[in-house]
């Protein structure tokens, strides 16, 4: 289910080759100090973009079961599928060159409804570094009780696309799919009067795309890009600096070895 966006070829090949030498662009220049060193880079890197998007109906019969879905709050919805946006205090959290936390709290919620009776799904947050997903499960957004609704699989890469014309990164972090929670679902079920089962180990395709800035003004964020493991995949030596300009001339899709995400729920 998860889409991606369209990249250059020749960029994709270029960079997944290992060992290749960094572009000249990117190493700093004698008559152009780097940009990098001007400021200590930031501990906490805002998320935004597309966020969470989930086909319910690839795991449950909601046909069958009586069971409308609708995106409520903010999010979108169409035949099933909910989108919920990044929202605000999401973050990527990084030091010395790692990545030691962040969470992505989305915007809106998922109403499940047959008949007159509903069950708002809201207050979603999937935590970034384990890949547990926790949400609020009562009559309305913002309303009910803390449940662990599922997880983020853990997966070998993580699969980063670099933006030509500004600094922004996307980060696909849901390459292996979200496992729901199974107790939860049918506790919903019961709320609404039906019957949800699912296996306690399904698992359902699932896209949680974030976007980040890998710079602050003109100021690249160095300690992100290491914390990314971007240096690495794109052959750069960070010790000589790097400069704004060359983030603008990227247009490149990477795999980020970044070891996030639960191997179970």
């Amino acid at each position: 289910m998860t889409a991606y966006r369209r990249v250059s070829a020749v960029a994709v090949a270029a960079l997944l080759i290992s060992g290749i030498a960094a572009p000249a662009a990117l190493a700093a220049t004698p008559d152009r100090a780097p940009a990098a060193t001007a400021v200590a880079p930031s501990p906490n890197t805002v998320l935004v973009g597309a966020g969470l998007t989930l086909d319910l109906s690839a795991l449950i019969d909601l046909e069958a079961h009586g069971i409308v879905a609708v995106g409520v709050g903010g999010a979108a919805s169409a035949e099933g599928r909910v989108q919920l946006k990044v929202g605000k205090g999401s973050v990527l959290s990084h030091k010395n060159k790692k990545i030691t936390g962040g969470k992505v709290s989305l915007v809106g919620g998922i109403e499940l409804r047959k008949g007159g009776k509903k069950v708002v799904i809201s207050n979603v947050v999937v935590d970034v570094r384990t890949g547990l997903i926790t949400a609020k499960v009562g009559a309305k957004v913002g309303v009910g009780a803390a449940v662990k609704l599922g997880a983020v699989l853990k997966s070998d890469s993580v699969y980063a696309e670099l933006h030509s014309g500004d600094s922004s990164a996307t980060l696909s972090l849901a390459k292996e799919g979200i496992a729901l929670n199974a107790a939860v679902l049918a506790n919903i079920g019961t709320q609404i009067g039906t019957c949800i089962e699912v296996d306690a180990d399904a698992v359902i395709d699932a896209a949680l795309d974030v976007d980040l800035d890998l710079a602050v003004g003109a100021v690249v964020d160095v300690d992100l890009v290491a914390a990314l493991g971007l240096d690495v995949a794109l052959g750069l030596d960070l010790d000589l600096g790097l400069n704004v300009d060359a983030l603008l001339d990227l247009d490149a899709a990477v795999q980020l070895d970044l070891g996030l995400g639960l191997g179970i729920l």
